[in-house]
């Protein structure tokens, strides 16, 4: 804003039309006042009245591999974000202490592919928003923004995702 000040005030030293140019083009008064036309009306019957199309979204377009990374990037930190609050404010109101809750898990005798899942979910939340996150600071390093890169970079970070929790759940 305070470059296009700058701007208009340097470009009516030496062309003095320019702001009465600028505010017929740019600046034209409202009609009707919209607050004052329907104050009580809200954005769906508005938009109802007014025959507007509801805007189709995300179903028009086709997942691809980056977007559906930036949003599970995004979920997964919620997750885990979501798992550490739950876990922490448990051990601070709950009796007792994390030894006396995992000897409660074990006195269960939970299947072992169960436990394994389990972990691998974790294991995988993590190394996905670890890996992800390393693509996201070579990008801030201005790296990898070609499509074929991101792609290549994207797939990666997909498979490595996958050792990654495999390796640490199985131990």
């Amino acid at each position: 804003m305070a470059y296009a000040v700058r701007f208009a005030a340097r470009e009516m030293l030496w062309k003095p039309r320019l702001l009465t140019t600028l505010s017929l083009k740019c600046i034209q008064p409202m009609a009707t006042a919209p607050a004052k036309l329907r104050p009580n009306e809200d954005f769906w019957v508005k938009n109802k009245r007014l025959e507007r199309p509801l805007s189709p979204h995300l179903s028009i377009y086709k997942p691809q591999l980056t977007s559906m990374l930036s949003i599970t990037h995004r979920g997964s930190g919620a997750a885990m974000a979501s798992v550490l609050w739950g876990f922490s404010i448990g051990m601070l109101v709950l009796p007792g202490s994390f030894p006396h809750y995992l000897t409660m898990v074990q006195s269960l005798h939970l299947w072992p592919s169960f436990i394994f899942t389990v972990k691998y979910g974790l294991a995988w939340l993590f190394f996905f928003h670890m890996c992800n996150a390393v693509r996201h600071l070579a990008w801030d390093l201005g790296h990898g923004f070609e499509i074929k890169t991101l792609y290549k970079t994207g797939w990666f970070v997909f498979g490595t995702t996958f050792i990654l929790a495999g390796i640490a759940a199985s131990m």
